[in-house]
């Protein structure tokens, strides 16, 4: 139990809902070594691999992942399980490949100015906390809230009339998503945003996607779904992040207090989890399992919306995964109350408090985090997604640069 890791096991073992008379599979540690070792030297060298040594690690890292699942396939006769392993040894694989391939295509970029000292500052902060704070100027500001006045008023008639899924109470496309885009990169820009991130991430990003949201009282789509316990963990909703290579922002539109559902992050939890490359893997994307509308088994686990360890189901094939292995990224909503896990990530927690403008940078794949939802009123904020600029884009603000 000296890593959080070792502290999140504890509470699965104590917690009443993923308690299960089962045994769990075996894995072979050989496998398991030879994936992981694999993976981490593609990790740690994979942008000076040649094309060849690359391939050799893939090829490599993919027959060990088929061999690990083979490997708890035969333990398993029962159908449902099976067909758990099956579509999470898929959602392994793609991701993996993935990561394989950021990982070899990166490359350190010439081209970032680190000359600002709030830039300096803003880049060593993304490089140890994995992230930092900042704030929009009053005029961006402004703009958006005028280009988001018509979308916020309809999320406000649709709490009106009951209507209060996540989807309800927010926009990520059409033409005022492209102008808040336009504003944010614009600010982003001014400030030094880009090329913190373009140090950070060793490739230039922008601003390439974002949801305007509404928050409300109202919405308990986040709020605990497990009966018996003596109250609601005081970690709801703390995740990483699915993506790796995708850093992230949260803007508040209005000001957001501790009864408005600020964000909060949990500086140092990720590398206090001291997870292995498959454990990490397999956490990230356990969740979509028999979630896909196609998938034999979305209707056996009849999952809550949003919360994967809903279905007793999807809980029993989770707990037979070996324990080196078994990982939820989505973990807090499992933590039990009154843990030392609970009590380590409390005592962590940072909340993200401030008026209109507040944003906070994050690596939403190495950053524990999680958006709280309010007690009183409403909380407007934006979710940003950094993605890679493409040639055009580049070109085009260099022409725009010399024409303006």
């Amino acid at each position: 139990m000296d890593t959080l890791d070792g502290q999140i096991a504890h509470s699965y073992s104590q917690h009443p809902q993923f308690r299960f008379e089962q045994q769990e599979l075996e894995l072979d540690p050989v496998r398991l070594a030879a994936f992981n070792d694999v993976y981490l030297l593609v990790r740690a060298y994979g942008s000076r691999l040649t094309g060849r040594q690359f391939e050799a690690c893939v090829r490599d890292c993919n027959s060990a992942l088929a061999e690990i699942f083979a490997h708890l396939k035969a333990q398993s006769a029962e159908p449902h399980e099976r067909l758990f392993l099956q579509e999470l040894q898929a959602e392994c694989g793609r991701l993996v490949q993935e990561e394989l391939r950021l990982f070899h295509s990166t490359r350190l970029h010439r081209g970032v100015s680190l000359e600002d000292s709030r830039t300096r500052a803003n880049a060593l902060s993304l490089g140890k906390e994995r992230h930092f704070f900042g704030r929009l100027s009053s005029d961006a500001v402004r703009e958006i809230l005028e280009i988001g006045a018509d979308d916020l008023e309809k999320f406000r008639e649709a709490v009106r009339q009951g209507r209060l899924r996540r989807e309800d109470l927010s926009l990520y496309q059409g033409p005022n998503i492209r102008s808040i885009l336009h504003i944010l990169n614009r600010d982003y820009r001014t400030q030094g945003v880009l090329d913190v991130l373009a140090a950070y991430a060793g490739r230039r990003l922008w601003a390439g996607g974002v949801s305007l949201e509404l928050s409300v009282p109202q919405s308990k789509w986040w709020a605990n779904s497990f009966k018996g316990l003596p109250r609601a963990p005081r970690t709801l909703y703390a995740h990483l992040d699915e993506a790796i290579g995708s850093p992230k922002s949260i803007v508040y539109l209005s000001e957001v207090d501790q009864t408005t559902g600020p964000t909060s992050c949990y500086p140092g939890a990720y590398e206090a989890l001291a997870l292995n490359p498959l454990q990490e893997a397999i956490g990230r994307v356990v969740g979509n399992v028999g979630s896909a509308p196609d998938s034999p088994l979305r209707a056996h686990y009849a999952k809550q919306y949003h919360q994967a360890m809903s279905s007793e189901a999807f809980r029993r094939h989770f707990m037979k995964l070996p324990a080196v292995i078994r990982f939820n990224s989505h973990l807090g909503w499992d933590v039990l109350p009154d843990t030392t896990a609970e009590q380590f990530l409390t005592a962590h927690e940072h909340f993200m408090l401030g008026a209109p403008g507040t944003y906070i940078v994050f690596d939403g794949g190495r950053l524990l985090h999680r958006g709280g939802m309010p007690d009183r009123g409403e909380r407007i904020a934006l979710q940003v997604v950094f993605s890679p600029t493409s040639w055009m884009r580049r070109a085009v603000r260099r022409i725009r640069r010399v024409f303006p």
